[in-house]
């Protein structure tokens, strides 16, 4: 419960931040004929909406298992995290949109006043403060959808020095080609923090995890368990931030069936013991030296190659 909470707080913190952030941008923006800064502030919107998100997404994802979602809920975030990607590709093709137009038909606005550079230094010192802040509750309840959006917001202090680059240049050479160059490149940047989010919520939709490291530890934890062997067939899949394991372990065959189950629940409770967020542990228990034409999942051996062959590549 203390989870969601927390998450909830991060979220309500990051709303009302990017809401006075949009306010006072795209409100100076459009004063100052600054198309840089107004491209910042309707960043800064998407960033509500991400908030928003957030907020109903950690609504869904507290309920519990139910007839239509034996695993859970924990899926809406992946898939609220991709909703939000198109929210923000859309954003900068629009600025980008804009932009070009602008510079195509010579629409010059007036040079933007000193106002928009102090809008522009409140909005990156307000952004450190919440990107350090939404990274640090999401490592600590281990949320990726808020620590993505810290990283968003990393991209967004960038965003924010590259528009008080463009205003100081604008101020010194008293030509605001620069303010719509600048508002060019926020587009771009934009869109592609857009496709990354896309690509890195895309993996966990087709059942594969980012940090494959997990599987190293889950071998080293099975063979410090007697009378358990071979732990191969070992597929891993990530929903929301815990992970559900199915694998084979071979036992000799001569035990009884209570005995192999008695082995399976050690190791089941040893990952769950030694492994963080692991939501479920499925185990086939096979006989010494059973052999099967298997196509899928990870193997102890299979794992010991490839890491001799990065070590090799490296």
């Amino acid at each position: 419960m203390s989870r969601i909470k927390n998450i909830k707080k991060a979220s309500w913190v990051g709303f009302y931040g990017n809401l006075f952030l949009a306010i006072i941008k795209i409100f100076t923006g459009f004063k100052t004929g600054s198309l840089a800064v107004i491209g910042d502030g309707v960043d800064s919107a998407t960033d509500i909406l991400t908030s928003l998100l957030t907020l109903w997404v950690s609504n869904i994802i507290d309920k519990p298992p139910d007839e239509n979602h034996p695993y859970g809920h924990g899926r809406a975030e992946t898939i609220a995290t991709r909703i939000l990607s198109f929210i923000i590709f859309y954003a900068g093709i629009q600025l980008i949109t804009t932009s070009v137009q602008d510079i195509i038909s010579g629409k010059m606005s007036g040079i933007p006043g000193l106002i928009a550079i102090y809008v522009t230094l409140i909005s990156i010192a307000i952004k450190i403060f919440l990107s350090y802040y939404k990274y640090n509750i999401g490592r600590k309840e281990n949320s990726s959808m808020l620590i993505a959006d810290a990283k968003n917001m990393r991209n967004d202090i960038v965003l924010s020095i590259s528009v008080l680059i463009g205003l100081v240049l604008t101020s010194i050479f008293q030509y605001p080609f620069f303010d719509k160059l600048i508002a060019l490149f926020i587009g771009g940047w934009i869109i592609k923090v857009a496709i990354q989010i896309f690509w890195e919520e895309n993996n966990e939709l087709m059942e594969g995890i980012n940090d494959t490291i997990i599987y190293a530890k889950l071998f080293e934890v099975i063979s410090s368990i007697e009378n358990a062997h071979n732990p191969h067939r070992v597929r891993i899949r990530k929903i929301g931030s815990y992970f559900i394991v199915d694998l084979d372990i071979e036992v000799s065959g001569n035990l009884s069936v209570y005995q192999g189950h008695e082995i399976a629940k050690e190791v089941e409770k040893t990952i769950k013991k030694r492994i963080d967020n692991i939501y479920d542990v499925l185990i086939h228990i096979e006989p010494m030296g059973n052999i099967e034409e298997e196509r899928f999942g990870i193997s102890i051996k299979k794992s010991i190659k490839k890491e001799r062959s990065e070590n090799e590549g490296d």
